[in-house]
């Protein structure tokens, strides 16, 4: 009997082994097909460094790429069919302030359908990146590039879809958003308020995907949300991640000891911001994944 007990949980154990990786599999495989769809209609037109007369926005930085140094810093316009163009939107990339771009797929992806979903014109910026550019370069690339999207537009586009003159029109924006993913999102909070009166009477909302707004690791979720191989439960994306690696990830972009030091400034982690500035904000979306509680029997 107790051999006949034993040898059922062992084989319920491997059928969650093979559940979990299942499940890890299908998130991954997912992803990727739905990133690299592109929505149709929409306008892509990049903005270079030094094409605005700013030095501010885009602002032109350099990454060391093994053994070659890439050139970064432009911008794209995501311009749907017949979008007002007083009304835009503030793309932030996601990656944990060390790694993606707005050309990567996963990203054009994301702000084109945003883009043709909300009917307005989107600016993805690329924002300066750790290890080579740490806090709070990111943040102030993001205040920078709201408050040039509040005087400035997309260009007139053509019959045939070409640019006429410069890549962008200087003209006030009516509604103003700002938009981004996981660091984009807290970015995209922390950029909000931080603006003069003139930017905020134009901002008509936030919204932060998965948004990482505490550096510091110290959220109950940390705990509540542990994968569990197990049951199969929790957050499948990011199993393993815990406090201390929480922490470390937050440290290639805040530097050495950089939690300790600065992990409670409102400009990395909005979740520390002051009651004044949370009051500032226009209205807020937070968008965040769950999972129902397990059911398993054996």
């Amino acid at each position: 009997m107790g051999k006949r007990v034993a040898e059922g949980i062992k084989r319920v154990k491997q059928s969650q082994r093979e559940l979990e990786s299942s499940i890890l599999r299908r998130c991954a495989s997912g992803r990727d097909r739905l990133d690299k769809r592109l929505a149709t209609g929409v306008k892509i037109i990049k903005v270079a460094p030094g094409s605005t007369g700013s030095k501010d926005f885009p602002r032109l930085w350099k990454r060391d790429e093994g053994d070659r140094t890439k050139i970064r810093g432009s911008a794209e316009w995501y311009i749907p069919r017949r979008a007002d163009l007083r009304r835009r939107m503030l793309f932030l990339h996601g990656g944990s302030y060390v790694v993606y771009a707005p050309c990567d797929s996963v990203y054009r992806s994301l702000a084109s359908r945003l883009a043709s979903q909300c009917g307005l014109c989107v600016l993805s910026i690329d924002y300066r990146l750790a290890p080579e550019h740490r806090f709070p370069a990111a943040f102030e690339d993001a205040c920078a590039a709201l408050k040039w999207l509040s005087v400035n537009g997309p260009p007139e586009v053509n019959g045939q879809g070409k640019v006429k003159g410069a890549p962008f029109s200087a003209s006030p924006a009516r509604d103003l958003f700002v938009c981004g993913d996981s660091a984009g999102g807290g970015l995209a909070l922390a950029a909000s308020m931080a603006q003069r009166a003139f930017v905020r009477e134009r901002l008509r909302g936030v919204i932060g995907l998965s948004a990482w707004n505490d550096l510091t690791a110290s959220t109950p979720s940390y705990d509540t949300r542990q994968w569990c191989p197990e049951q199969c439960w929790g957050d499948a994306v990011n199993a393993g991640v815990d406090r201390k690696s929480g922490r470390e990830e937050a440290e290639a972009y805040l530097g050495r000891r950089g939690v300790q030091l600065h992990g409670r400034d409102w400009r990395a982690s909005p979740f520390f911001a002051p009651a004044g500035r949370l009051r500032a904000l226009p209205s807020v979306l937070l968008q965040v994944g769950a999972t129902s509680e397990p059911s398993l029997s054996v």
